[in-house]
């Protein structure tokens, strides 16, 4: 009897412990499986704005199908979370591989307080090295790297072609002028329905759109004198066109970056001409097709000044690889593959213009994108020049912004807000 209930018992040990080797190896396995993926698979953290979501699904799905060894575990950033989840990356309170930016002079931001690793030694001597070479020409730091340019928008003008027909208006044509833009816009605006049809959107005084008229001269620089000048000029005319239309355009709560703003006045029929980037194409098409809506638009060329040669203007997001990286090698491989050829088809198949547009990429964006008309006005003519821009650039464009603003508010003269403005241009030099 004492027997049989050894031999039980050990049976029952014997199970017990096989029982607990078991659980221990599951969790140990669920562990490794959650904090750095797969055995055997490199875990890369990527950083991007909400905007990206659907590129980066694109780019990080075709990726990881090539790449088995590695998985991709993006993080989409709200435009107003941005300052926090960097510091967050700074103080290497988040784990963080690459790093998108919706335009080049954000990772200047960050490349000087030290997030972001140089990348001169994966990218010194690529493919992508060689295509992109002409756009760093005006890099703070010509011997160091620390983005590459990933997509490319480029500023054009929506109009909507079933309200300039009904309103007899002729659509944009090639080489049009600032002052053609303000004739049409007052043509256009008026009432519809007992409800207000808008022209086009004011020079809000917050924002910066009171700097296009100078950068499509080719002004991007404060600390250039010449160019500060074009921008003198360029905050004039705005104030000038905010002034003679009184409250005929919206402000404030129609030029913010919200769906449910400007687009939806465009999509109502309510709203002739905006300014916008490639981008907006998918979204008006989707909501087009979701609210089964009929009218037609394209875009045309931003308007040129008079009797001056017209500059194109972009904005360039990049993407970075941060400088806590413990995976720099299969970072970069990610990141040639976002910049180059293979990633620039995936987004041109999107209807999405990518930085790198070799004649393959461009005839696929156009063959993807059928509406608008004239997509290809989104394409690349000449290297955006302004692309590369620095800390003391951002801090110039900043002081100057921030005085323009009381200007086109009436709250101070011309002359004195330019006096302020080459003042704060100094100090900043001088710093």
């Amino acid at each position: 009897m004492g027997g049989r209930k050894m031999k039980k018992w050990l049976v029952f040990l014997m199970i017990t412990i096989a029982v607990t080797v078991f659980l221990v190896g599951c969790q140990a396995e669920k562990e490794e499986t959650t904090e750095t993926g797969p055995v055997g698979r490199t875990v890369l953290n990527v950083y991007a704005g909400q905007s990206e979501e659907e590129n980066l699904e694109l780019l990080v799905r075709a990726y990881e199908a090539k790449n088995n060894d590695t998985v991709i575990q993006v993080h989409l950033i709200p435009d107003s979370e941005y300052t926090q989840q960097m510091m967050r990356i700074k103080n290497k309170e988040a784990e963080a591989d690459c790093i998108f930016f919706p335009d080049a002079g954000e990772a200047a931001i960050w490349k000087n307080k030290k997030i972001l690793k140089d990348l001169n030694s994966w990218y010194k001597g690529t493919e992508e090295a060689n295509y992109y070479a002409p756009w760093y020409e005006a890099l703070d730091d010509k011997e160091a790297c620390y983005y590459i340019p990933y997509r490319l928008g480029k500023l054009c003008v929506y109009y909507n072609k079933t309200l300039f027909d009904s309103l007899g208006v002729k659509y944009p044509a090639e080489g049009w002028t600032w002052e053609e833009y303000k004739e049409k816009a007052r043509k256009l605006t008026g009432w519809s329905n007992n409800k207000k049809v808008y022209g086009t959107l004011g020079f809000e005084s917050s924002s910066s759109w009171w700097m296009l008229p100078a950068r499509t001269r080719g002004a991007y620089n404060p600390f250039n004198p010449q160019d500060l000048e074009l921008f003198r000029e360029s905050a004039e005319w705005c104030h000038e066109f905010t002034s003679e239309f009184a409250e005929a355009f919206p402000y404030l709560a129609r030029t913010g970056d919200e769906w449910s703003g400007y687009h939806k006045l465009f999509l109502e029929g309510r709203l002739g001409m905006y300014f916008g980037e490639d981008g907006e194409v998918n979204m008006i098409n989707q909501e087009m097709k979701k609210q089964g809506l009929s009218f037609e638009y394209d875009v045309a060329e931003l308007p040129a000044w008079e009797d001056d040669d017209k500059t194109d203007v972009y904005t360039t997001a990049v993407v970075t690889m941060a400088e806590s990286t413990k995976y720099p090698e299969e970072a970069y491989r990610f990141m040639k593959f976002c910049v180059g050829e293979e990633g620039g088809r995936l987004l041109a198949g999107n209807s999405t213009v990518s930085a790198w547009q070799s004649p393959s990429v461009q005839n696929r964006y156009l063959t993807a994108t059928r509406i608008p008309e004239h997509a290809n006005y989104f394409l690349m003519d000449s290297v955006p020049a302004e692309n590369a821009v620095g800390v003391l650039y951002n801090a110039g464009i900043e002081a100057m912004c921030n005085e323009v603003s009381m200007y086109l508010l009436a709250e101070q003269e011309l002359n004195y807000t330019f006096e302020n403005i080459e003042k704060e241009l100094k100090e900043l030099k001088a710093k």
